[in-house]
């Protein structure tokens, strides 16, 4: 058996061989330092922690779904109401996009304006005071179009 060779490491911790000195310095030289296994977990470490915080803020930002089932009963009147006021302004809309802005732009203006504070009053609770604007919509929208439509042959 042969001397002990020390064998060191950059951590400061020494191994001891008995193998011939030209077989020590085939050894690696040292291990590989804890330093680069500390950098590579933190490495790790901040990438889960910003992926979850993204995952976290992309949740919180979005819009939660809205039930039916928490709406007051009497607002499903209040949605019913307006039904057939957005569908007419919706068309119109939609009509308007495709020919462009028409004479009567300001007095559609007007009703789409109308309409967006009927539904704001009817989000907001004040179901009394947005079935009489969605009545009075109705009522004006009925007295537009029907000069428009022209008696049936």
């Amino acid at each position: 058996m042969h001397n002990p060779w020390p064998h060191r490491h950059h951590d400061g911790s020494i191994h001891y061989t008995h193998c011939c000195a030209e077989s020590v310095e085939i050894l690696p030289a040292c291990e590989e330092p804890a330093r680069s296994r500390v950098r590579t977990f933190a490495a790790a470490a901040g990438a889960a922690l910003g992926l979850a915080t993204l995952a976290f803020w992309a949740l919180m930002l979005s819009a939660p779904p809205v039930s039916r089932a928490a709406l007051d009963p009497a607002a499903d009147g209040c949605l019913t109401a307006g039904r057939l006021v957005r569908a007419w302004v919706d068309a119109e809309a939609a009509r308007r996009a495709r020919v462009g802005a028409g004479p009567d732009q300001a007095a559609f203006n007007e009703v789409l304006l109308w309409t967006r504070a009927a539904e704001t009053a009817c989000a907001a609770g004040r179901i009394r005071q947005a079935v009489r604007e969605f009545q009075s919509l109705e009522r004006l929208i009925a007295a537009r179009t029907a000069p428009r439509d022209g008696p049936e042959r």
